[in-house]
């Protein structure tokens, strides 16, 4: 009997330990497994996250896809309307020159015209003598001889131009 008794005490002493074992091993498990689940938990946020994400950016991507078409398409016409406005343009420019469509119809406004080329000529040449005096090219008697010359012929343009408004 003792001897069955100390065999029940080794049997119960390991099952005793058998069992703290496996509870010791279940709670690593279970530790484990709730780690693992915390952590799936989190990716499936993030996953979640991301999702939405894109589907925000495949929206934005579809609105501005749009928007290209409608762009393409309004470039397009655009390009076709202005292909056919200088093919009409390029004809009617070989007939007609830049010069003739600017010219002056009547003699008046011909002299008017050549009399304001003139005095613009003059004041650039009054500019540019001044220019050279500054620059130190030319003195200044050659200054002043070449100014009260140009001055002159201008005061005799600026004349004829006011009789021309006439």
């Amino acid at each position: 009997m003792q001897r069955e008794d100390t065999q029940e005490v080794i049997k119960s002493s390991m099952v005793s330990k058998i069992e703290h074992d496996l509870k010791q091993r279940y709670q690593i498990f279970i530790s484990r497994y709730e780690a693992e689940m915390t952590a799936i938990r989190h990716q499936e946020q993030e996953l979640l996250a991301g999702k939405e994400q894109i589907a925000e950016m495949l929206l934005d991507i579809e609105t501005e896809k749009a928007k290209i078409g409608d762009t393409i398409e309004l470039f397009k016409t655009k390009d076709s309307e202005l292909r056919e406005f200088l093919s009409q343009h390029e004809r009617a420019s070989e007939e007609d020159q830049v010069d003739q469509q600017i010219e002056p119809k009547t003699t008046l406004c011909k002299q008017y015209l050549s009399l304001c080329a003139e005095e613009s000529a003059f004041d650039d040449g009054i500019y540019y003598l001044a220019e050279a005096l500054r620059n130190g090219v030319i003195d200044i008697q050659i200054f002043l001889k070449h100014v009260r010359s140009l001055a002159r012929k201008k005061f005799m343009v600026r004349a004829l131009i006011n009789k021309v408004k006439e």
